[in-house]
């Protein structure tokens, strides 16, 4: 499995839940702070304090009365995902510098 496969990762523990485009998911021993850090250079961003999600996967980002959400693959279909507001404008200035 590459990480560029994976869409979006949860934690759960000490571990952490990676979610691949394809709709399975594998479950490995690290932190996900250890893995968004080190992940981050290849597009990787925490948009929760236990979630992180691969830019290349988010479809649509969604916001609507003031909340935002990622929708990425999972599957043969998509998942809406919740932005915490901490993490919003991050997400956002993400989004716009992979624009440029």
């Amino acid at each position: 499995m590459s990480r560029s496969t994976v869409a979006h990762a949860e934690a759960q523990g000490d571990y952490v839940r990676l979610h691949v485009e394809d709709g399975s998911s594998h479950l490995i021993r690290t932190p996900l702070g250890t893995l968004a850090d080190e992940w981050a250079d290849a597009g990787f961003v925490r948009i929760h304090r236990s979630i992180v999600v691969n830019l290349a996967h988010v479809r649509e980002v969604r916001v609507q009365a003031g909340r935002c959400s990622v929708v990425v693959p999972s599957g043969d279909d998509t998942i809406e995902l919740q932005v915490a507001r901490r993490h919003t404008r991050a997400l956002r200035d993400l989004i716009h510098e992979r624009a440029l």
